[in-house]
């Protein structure tokens, strides 16, 4: 039962978390929204030395919420999202802005890593290239 309700509660917190980038994302500048994310860094060169399941499960819940949440919950809503999932829990995280060009169309991506983990922006992440890293 207490891995049921921890579940539900992260789920919560996501659907919430990700309301709360979508609100940001329509009324603030992104040179706002950017000090949020961390430092912005050329290159990252972290190594992971302890795993830990907390990225797993912040992963799922954001993943639930964004397929439950009535406004947009795109990439960068859950990149934002997770990043304050992560602050509030003092683990460290890097939200990665790539691009790609696909015929006439220049489109863009946003995906967060934490622990080695990708938390959110997996499915698309090997098919962008970086152009911006903010780490915390």
């Amino acid at each position: 039962m207490r891995g049921k309700f921890s579940s539900l509660l992260l789920f919560i917190e996501a659907w919430i978390c990700i309301a709360f980038a979508r609100g940001m994302l329509i009324f603030m500048p992104f040179r706002k929204i950017a000090p949020l994310l961390g430092k912005n860094v050329a290159d990252d060169t972290t190594t992971y030395v302890k795993a830990t399941p907390r990225p797993q499960r912040i992963k799922a819940a954001i993943r639930r919420a964004a397929a439950c949440s009535p406004w947009r919950a795109k990439c960068f809503e859950q990149a934002l999202a997770g990043k304050i999932m992560l602050s509030y829990r003092n683990m460290p995280g890097i939200v990665f802005f790539g691009i790609n060009k696909v015929g006439d169309d220049l489109q863009a991506h946003a995906w967060l890593e934490s622990e080695g983990v990708i938390i959110t922006g997996a499915a698309e992440a090997n098919q962008f290239i970086i152009i911006a890293r903010f780490k915390s």
